[in-house]
């Protein structure tokens, strides 16, 4: 029972925090930044009581997952300043912005890896070519149009800048493929899969949005903010259901 209880609260806090992200999309399409002071605080406020709720004060953490957390509470935190830099509307803060994006995506990364050591028998850092390396290459390609298209491959500090962003994100959609070869991620790998999808669409999104049509298509900066939600809910699903069987890993 107790279970059931945290479980449907959790759900509760989830829909909560769906709202509020709709609402903060409705603002955002109107353009209604002042709105959205109000709206895009809470909303990291909520996922943070959330994902609380379904670990910490529910099912219990295992000390065994601490590096898990503090990738996943340093994700909370860059996040959140990220957010603040984004509500700024300075070119200084919108440029911190985006830099920000890539100590988030890297810790990610680290997050993603750390959880594959986990489930690693020998919990050791395993990686499986077959898997990859297509994931990379396929992700890099993909990348390389994308940035072609939006950006003519140049060479400038900005262009720099976006191309590591691309590195980390490559490495990390290969690091979920790796998951496959654990069968004790059978039941999360693909919650893991799903929000790096997300990442990868929501970059695509932006860099048409912000490069190429020089943010002039406002839905496009909804498609944005649903993508970077969407993104994180799936990670911690992920996240949550590791926690909550990892009892049941063979340690």
């Amino acid at each position: 029972m107790k279970d059931e209880k945290t479980y449907s609260r959790g759900i509760f806090l989830l829909v909560i925090y769906f709202v509020f992200l709709l609402l903060d999309c409705y603002f955002l399409y109107k353009a209604n930044y002042k709105s959205r002071l109000f709206s895009k605080p809470i909303l990291m406020f909520f996922l943070i009581f959330w994902f609380h709720r379904n670990t910490a004060l529910g099912i219990g953490i295992p000390p065994q997952s601490s590096r898990i957390l503090v990738c996943t509470y340093s994700i909370f935190i860059l996040s959140a300043l990220s957010d603040f830099f984004a509500l700024c509307w300075n070119i200084f803060f919108w440029y911190a912005w985006m830099i920000l994006y890539i100590p988030i995506y890297f810790v990610y990364l680290l997050l993603y890896i750390e959880v594959g050591r986990r489930a690693n028998e020998e919990k050791k850092l395993v990686f499986y070519i077959k898997k990859i390396v297509p994931a990379f290459i396929t992700v890099a390609l993909l990348a390389v149009l994308v940035l072609w298209k939006t950006t003519g491959l140049g060479i400038e500090t900005y262009q720099l800048g976006l191309y590591l962003h691309v590195f980390i994100i490559c490495l990390l959609a290969a690091v979920c493929m790796n998951m496959w070869e654990f069968k004790q991620l059978e039941k999360s790998r693909l919650l893991f899969a799903i929000g790096v999808l997300f990442i990868i669409l929501t970059n695509i999104t932006f860099c048409f949005d912000a490069l190429y049509y020089n943010r002039r298509h406002r839905i496009l900066d909804v498609f944005t903010a649903l993508g970077n939600g969407s993104a994180t809910i799936f990670m911690l699903l992920g996240v949550i259901k590791v926690l909550k069987y990892w009892k049941k890993l063979e340690y």
